[in-house]
């Protein structure tokens, strides 16, 4: 099965659509504030067949379920144990890219004896800090932000790269954290530096040496708060890990999935 199917769980009584490819080790995968499932749709090809890749619909966005009700960080995480839960998953690794990245390190907070291991890519700790950038884009008008994030994502040579332009703008155009939105609401409540010491699951933080919207430096301090963590900073990357750096990063994650197998489950 691959990104041409979409299957559904009922997670809490809500439709959460979802995609998976591979078998054996699962690995939950997180997508961006402005995105939906299909962020993983042309890196989790790129992961070995050894892992059971399981890409989500976040509340809000794609084709998951729509409720007419507020929501925090700490419930977007409850969501994926829930959908652990639907799919039969006791433990699992999970991964998340900016936004999704935030959902992880609450995931593995939250649930550690859920979580094998976590790789974070590309994620501040908190809303209370943002960057220049980042402020200068929440505040923008929708199109003025999609063009403020596809530059915060791509490198000048890979703007130019239609095909990969085309992904990029089928994920979000700037309207699903617009002021008074409830993913809006998540992002300005978002800080996690209170809860990183409950986080024991061995964890892999990726950065971009060039992210305008999550410096280096964030990881950085990431890693010297997490007791069991490993810094990977990608020469010329952005924001956009998992599209124009995909490679390189599916490469770290089989990498780091092949060193914390949780291995065959009774």
């Amino acid at each position: 099965m691959g990104y041409d199917v979409c299957r559904v769980a009922d997670v809490g009584g809500n439709r959460v659509p979802y995609h998976e490819t591979g078998t054996g080790e699962p690995l939950l995968l997180h997508h961006g504030a402005e995105s939906h499932r299909g962020q993983y749709a042309i890196f989790a090809p790129l992961l070995r067949s050894g892992i059971r890749a399981i890409s989500y619909d976040q509340r809000d966005v794609g084709d998951a379920e729509y409720v007419d009700a507020d929501y925090t960080m700490q419930d977007l995480a409850d969501d994926c144990v829930g959908l652990m839960d639907a799919l039969d998953i006791e433990k699992a690794h999970i991964m998340g890219v900016s936004f999704g990245g935030a959902i992880a390190l609450y995931v593995a907070a939250r649930h550690p004896d859920r979580v094998r291991s976590l790789v974070v890519g590309a994620t501040p700790d908190s809303f209370a800090r943002p960057t220049a950038y980042l402020t200068k884009m929440m505040a923008s008008a929708p199109e003025e932000r999609a063009a403020l994030m596809r530059n915060a994502s791509l490198s000048p040579e890979a703007q130019r790269d239609e095909w990969l332009l085309a992904r990029l703008a089928d994920l979000g155009r700037g309207t699903v954290t617009a002021l008074g939105s409830r993913r809006r609401a998540v992002l300005e409540d978002y800080d996690v530096r209170g809860q990183l010491s409950q986080i024991t699951a061995p964890t892999l933080l990726v950065y971009g040496e060039l992210d305008p919207l999550a410096p280096p430096e964030v990881g950085e301090d990431l890693h010297a708060r997490l007791t069991s963590s490993e810094l990977v900073v990608l020469e010329g990357a952005r924001h956009g890990l998992s599209f124009e750096f995909r490679e390189q990063t599916a490469a770290l994650v089989n990498d780091w999935v092949s060193r914390h197998e949780i291995g065959p489950v009774a």
